[in-house]
């Protein structure tokens, strides 16, 4: 009985959590790929600059943009926030 409910839990986890993670980590790989193509910046500001984007539901908040992005231009910073949009199928919403 105990060894049925542990082989559920581990199978769930694999298809359900792990499938989910997985899939997070090919669009996080995407996203870097397309931002690399417009911009050159260091990895640590791209993972920066993808978090606060998902955080902000594909958006560059004001505040983050001009403490830690203020050397990209509007048309950059739009088209790095497309690419997040893009991968992880966030709606466009008008600023």
């Amino acid at each position: 009985m105990q060894t049925r409910a542990l082989f559920c839990f581990i199978d769930q986890t694999i298809h359900t959590e792990l499938a989910g993670e997985l899939a997070f980590l090919a669009r996080y790989d995407e996203t870097r790929s397309a931002i690399r193509q417009i911009v050159d910046m260091p990895d640590r500001k791209i993972d920066l600059f993808i978090r606060f984007c998902l955080q902000n539901n594909g958006r560059l908040s004001p505040g983050k943009r001009a403490s830690h992005f203020d050397f990209l231009s509007n048309e950059e910073t739009a088209r790095l926030e497309q690419a997040v949009q893009k991968a992880y199928e966030i709606k466009n919403l008008e600023r």
